[in-house]
């Protein structure tokens, strides 16, 4: 197996569309996708379910800023994952490499390698192909090159229609599309980068993308993971955000009560950035937490969301009290 020039991906993150959190053996059932093959299950310090990756069969252009033929042949890996028996993820992802031949090769060749695509033209040297095929893939991806959103939006609407899922969530919430790609740094004066670069940017409203340049090709094996964890962030603070935006537009009545208090119940505890990131990424978060300051707007924003709840809850005991006084 050659080193990959980048490794492509996307994560979608929604609610579990059920009314109770899932249990371990729960979770475990609700993504047996391929059988015979196992759920990786984690209990500690936050319940993890990852189901077994399935192949997805490729054969298209990729997305280029010098728009050079870039045809791959391959397949792209994907996999459901379940945070805390409430937060529900796609994640799709796929590694760029040089194809030893310029024919096709048959599919068993392909499929042997799940999760790897295989470039047949030349795109330049290392380093200008893996830029070329970041910004392409980032910054103008169309329906006519590799689409992971399609594939990781198929598998995320698979598991929500699994029929042992009530379908009443507690919260109405937005799902939230994160769109990564990792490569390797190049050396500086010949020696390797000491610390992995990165760049997280809020494309809209429910769209982000992330940029990362490892230091060595074994730390590209833990990129996918942390994109997942990053995404189950994101996609809390935005919940969290949203949420509080509409109760300030209504003001602070039993609605409120209503909307709010699942969020505090159920999503509240879910938040432990860096749980599930590889020991050699974590670094990562330490540089989020400083800027932009995840958790400090997480604190913020639960702080704010308790105030709301507390005077929701006032105002609707007093209005009883009032009601009580005129019968």
């Amino acid at each position: 197996m050659t080193d990959p020039l980048v490794l492509l991906g996307e994560v979608r993150t929604a609610l579990l569309p059920n009314s109770a959190a899932l249990a371990a053996r729960e979770a475990s059932a609700l993504l047996s996708l391929l059988p015979g093959q196992r759920v990786l299950v984690r209990e500690r310090p936050l319940p993890l379910a990852v189901s077994p990756s399935s192949a997805v069969g490729v054969d298209c252009q990729l997305a280029t800023v010098s728009r050079s033929e870039s045809r791959v042949i391959g397949t792209v890996g994907t996999h459901a994952v379940l945070v805390g028996g409430r937060v529900l993820q796609s994640s799709s992802c796929t590694r760029v490499e040089r194809a030893a031949v310029s024919n096709r090769q048959r599919w068993s060749h392909y499929l042997t390698r799940v999760g790897s695509v295989e470039l047949i033209h030349r795109l330049g040297d290392d380093t200008a192909a893996a830029v070329d095929l970041t910004e392409g893939y980032l910054e103008g991806s169309s329906a006519t090159t590799l689409d992971l959103a399609s594939t990781s939006e198929r598998l995320l609407t698979r598991v929500r229609m699994t029929p042992t899922l009530d379908q009443k969530p507690p919260v109405r919430t937005a799902p939230t599309r994160l769109r990564w790609a990792a490569r390797v740094a190049p050396p500086v004066e010949g020696a390797v980068r000491g610390r992995t670069l990165f760049a997280f940017r809020l494309e809209d409203e429910n769209t982000r993308s992330v940029r990362i340049m490892v230091p060595t090709v074994r730390d590209l094996a833990g990129v996918q993971r942390f994109c997942e964890d990053l995404a189950v962030h994101d996609w809390l603070l935005s919940t969290l955000g949203a949420a509080l935006a509409d109760a300030d537009a209504g003001g602070p009545d039993r609605d409120s009560l209503e909307r709010l208090s699942p969020l505090l119940e159920q999503l509240v505890h879910l938040w432990m950035p860096g749980a599930h990131t590889p020991p050699r990424l974590r670094e990562l978060w330490t540089r989020l937490e400083n800027d932009p300051g995840f958790s400090r707007q997480w604190t913020a924003q639960v702080g704010q969301l308790r105030d709301r709840l507390a005077v929701a809850t006032l105002e609707a005991l007093r209005s009883a009290k009032i009601s009580t006084a005129e019968w």
